[in-house]
């Protein structure tokens, strides 16, 4: 190999050599036509096999970064996923979304025995993909029966807030009070969220 290596750096060499003396004896012109055909081929040469797999190079790197970064954070859109279709499964559906708070009050206030005075119209308000529903609620009951519902009410599985309350003691009945609160839900626009 090292022979192969000398012979290849004694051959440039005598080469190189031989042009320098044609030129010290002839000047450019022995050159003209040579590198007439020599410079105009490399340039198209290199334009057709390097320039094009310099930017597949480029877009094959490029890609691999962007792969990489996916990568990365892939385990964490998952798991965003996961819980957002879990927080999904506690909104009610939209189809529901006419009569459900007024069913949900209704049944979960008689069952807690409490009679319900007024139901306000319902409230809706676009914001984003979701649809915040509310409904303003009077009753007058005992202590116990208004925590039992309120409780009913809070720990429903499906999304439910009280956003607005007002409790007041009833100056004839013996604890009893007078409530007034706002319920609101949400639901999402479509199906997907």
């Amino acid at each position: 190999m090292p022979a192969l290596v000398a012979k290849i750096k004694f051959a440039v060499k005598d080469m190189l050599d031989n042009i320098l003396m044609i030129y010290a004896e002839k000047g450019i012109t022995p050159f003209k036509r040579p590198l007439m055909i020599a410079v105009p081929s490399l340039l198209g040469l290199y334009a057709l096999v390097y320039s094009p797999v310099s930017n597949n190079f480029q877009l094959a790197a490029s890609s691999e970064k962007n792969m990489k970064v996916v990568a990365q954070f892939a385990g964490d859109y998952e798991n965003a996923k996961v819980r957002m279709s879990g927080y999904q499964r506690k909104l009610p559906l939209i189809k529901d979304k006419d009569e459900w708070l007024n069913y949900l009050l209704t049944s979960s206030a008689k069952s807690a025995g409490v009679s319900v005075e007024s139901l306000s119209a319902q409230e809706e308000n676009a914001i984003g993909n979701y649809l915040v529903v509310s409904r303003d609620v009077s009753a007058s009951t005992t202590y116990a029966n208004f925590g039992k519902w309120l409780a009913e009410i809070e720990n429903s599985r499906i999304f439910l807030r009280i956003t607005k309350m007002s409790l007041e003691r009833e100056k004839n009945g013996l604890g009893t009070v007078k409530v007034s609160f706002t319920l609101s839900t949400v639901f999402p626009k479509q199906a997907g969220g």
